[in-house]
């Protein structure tokens, strides 16, 4: 029985509402643009139902290019529509389709239909023009609302400097004091100065910022390296990238073609400026979108996660790479949202949109790697992670995530070669064990039907991590099914079941070790409760069924077997099952003798049959 969870690979103050709202410009703009929409077309009567269906359903799946299309054809069949006129204005921002501009200046001349989202489209476009003053312009028109007001300055600065008026924009963003945002402004106040060619000044700022920054930070230190390199402090430079580098397990898989494009600066032109600016405004939002998500957490409150700030978050992203299409950190954010919020084909889309030639390409290889993985493109995978292995023989990240997807593909043998030069490369760095790595060999060495080498990791991990109930529930489990000491497994699953009371894969473990010590009442309501947890997994469906037919309810036991078969068992535990019913049909069981004989039920054949449903 495999419990393997995959762990997470990395353990890596604003408010949405008021620009999703845009107070005197229009509500709700962006805000459950799903649920808006869902209302219908209502407008005139005049209702293109396929288009309207076809939103709906692509804004569903995260697919915003073609929301785009649809909404604008169901809005042009009903053109007095305001929703459908806002969703076709919003979809095409997201997906970064240039007719958003022309719907932005089709609702500024309307009135009440001037938003803080229009003004930027518009300001955006006309800054990519090179017409400047009227971006600020258009910039201006959105000061008031507050979300604009946090990016406002850098907006207004970067502007300022594409005019030649490189004071004025240094000095707008460098008197702000007292705001979680002064490093980032005086981080983008240096860069105002180096591209306006004023390096020494742009050093100054970039010492300042580095001072006040809580920690590393991409951009600033990327620039400050490459200041460093332009005054011909090389060895500064590459200690500086190195520190930052070595902080981040993922970002270090790039490092050698950061260190490669260590004398150039990542930002050289006034748009790429404003694509970083609006980069940032998206990574406050994600910031507050988690910070609520830890609250809620902590409170214990499990409602549905608002997505909210994360369509904010996207909405800047979307503007970033339409100034700057090759903005390597803006898609690999985009990527991130879209995976939160369970778009993940759409993520894997984005990440294939970098470019080869960015330095942070092995970043993108290596997220798109864990999208393959998500969405069972598990070979392709395998590809990215062996070649980015290859490329860093000495990054225990990137083998350890290869033996997750070598293990999903079953290559047992291929996994256990990389976990174990996992847990080489650990101790050689960290010169300790790490329980989730013997953790996840002991899964593959049962798997290969090596249960000695498997108990002997599972005991190393136990003794680091004692109140872990991965692994306290494997081990008991898996001396349960070797009927070896069931009086200490059962003392580590009802340990395990104290931790996580509501993990029915514990629960099932702890039934099953006390019917195999006789006690078939505690255990038959064990696997009952596991059974209404988890309704679609085979082998609880097999455990219940044992533990009935031992009972003497042997109808019900069959029926369950039934079930068990019908849920696409994996081959051991579908040996076992039918092992049982071959054992129910020798004994004179008429039903067991004619499921052997009937073809492989389909879950849908056997929805009526047993306790799979609550």
């Amino acid at each position: 029985m495999l419990f393997c969870r995959l762990l997470p690979t990395g353990f890596l103050l604003l408010s949405a509402t008021a620009l999703l709202t845009a107070q005197p410009a229009g509500a709700a703009l962006a805000s459950q643009p799903t649920q808006k929409a869902v209302q219908g077309p209502t407008q005139t009567g005049r209702v293109d139902s396929a288009a309207f269906l076809a939103a709906v359903v692509a804004t569903h799946n995260g697919d915003d290019v073609q929301a785009a299309q649809s909404f604008r054809a169901a809005s042009a069949a009903d053109p007095a529509n305001p929703e459908l006129i806002r969703q076709a204005f919003v979809r095409s921002v997201l997906a970064g389709d240039p007719e958003a501009v022309t719907l932005a200046a089709r609702n500024e001349k309307l009135p009440g239909g001037q938003t803080i989202i229009s003004s930027l489209v518009l300001g955006n476009d006309a800054a990519a023009r090179g017409d400047w003053k009227t971006a600020a312009s258009f910039y201006r028109k959105a000061e008031a609302d507050p979300m604009a007001h946090l990016i406002m300055p850098l907006l207004q600065a970067w502007c300022a400097q594409a005019q030649n008026r490189m004071d004025e924009a240094i000095n707008g963003l460098t008197r702000t004091q007292g705001s979680v945002l002064v490093p980032f402004y005086t981080t983008h106040a240096a860069l105002i100065a180096q591209v306006s060619g004023n390096a020494p000044r742009a050093g100054d700022l970039f010492a300042q910022a580095a001072k006040l920054m809580p920690g590393y930070d991409l951009l600033l230190t990327r620039s400050h390296a490459a200041w460093y390199w332009s005054q011909g402090q090389q060895s500064k430079a590459r200690d500086l990238l190195r520190g930052m580098i070595e902080s981040d397990p993922i970002l270090a898989l790039a490092g050698k073609q950061l260190q490669a494009e260590i004398s150039h600066f990542p930002v050289t032109t006034a748009q790429q400026g404003l694509a970083r600016a609006y980069v940032l405004t998206a990574f406050l939002l994600r910031q507050q979108s988690r910070q609520q998500e830890q609250e809620r957490t902590a409170a214990n409150q499990h409602a549905p996660t608002d997505h909210q700030f994360d369509e904010a978050s996207r909405l800047m992203l979307g503007f970033a790479l339409g100034l700057d299409p090759r903005l390597a950190e803006a898609r690999l954010m985009l990527a991130d949202i879209q995976d939160d919020e369970g778009h993940h084909d759409a993520a894997r889309d984005t990440l294939l949109r970098i470019p080869p030639t960015s330095p942070l390409a092995p970043v993108a290889a290596f997220k798109l790697a864990l999208a393959d993985n998500t969405t069972d493109h598990l070979e392709e995978a395998r590809i990215k992670l062996t070649q980015l292995v290859q490329d860093n023989p000495d990054r225990l990240l990137p083998v350890r995530v290869l033996g997750n997807t070598l293990a999903a593909l079953k290559d047992w043998k291929g996994a256990l070669a990389a976990y174990n030069k996992a847990i080489e490369l650990n101790k050689a760095h960290n010169k300790k064990d790490d329980w989730s790595l013997l953790f996840l060999r002991a899964v593959t060495y049962h798997e290969m039907d090596d249960w000695p080498r498997a108990k002997a990791d599972l005991k190393t991990a136990l003794a680091l991590v004692p109140n872990e109930p991965l692994v306290l529930n494997f081990l008991g489990y898996s001396m349960a099914e070797r009927r070896e000491e069931l009086p200490e497994a059962e003392r580590m699953l009802r340990h395990a079941v104290e931790l996580d009371p509501h993990d029915a894969a514990i629960r099932d473990s702890l039934g099953w070790v006390k019917v195999e010590q006789g006690d078939l009442k505690e255990g038959t309501a064990l696997l009952e409760q596991a059974a209404e947890q988890t309704p679609e997994d085979p082998e609880v469906n097999y455990h219940l069924g044992e533990a009935y037919w031992r009972a003497g309810r042997h109808s019900e036991g069959v029926d369950q077997w039934n079930v068990a078969l019908g849920l696409k068992p994996e081959p051991r535990d579908e040996a076992l099952i039918r092992a049982a019913l071959a054992r129910a049909a020798a004994a004179g069981d008429k039903k067991a003798e004619q499921i052997q004989q009937a073809p492989h039920p389909s879950p849908s054949e056997v929805q009526a049959q047993g306790k799979h449903t609550p």
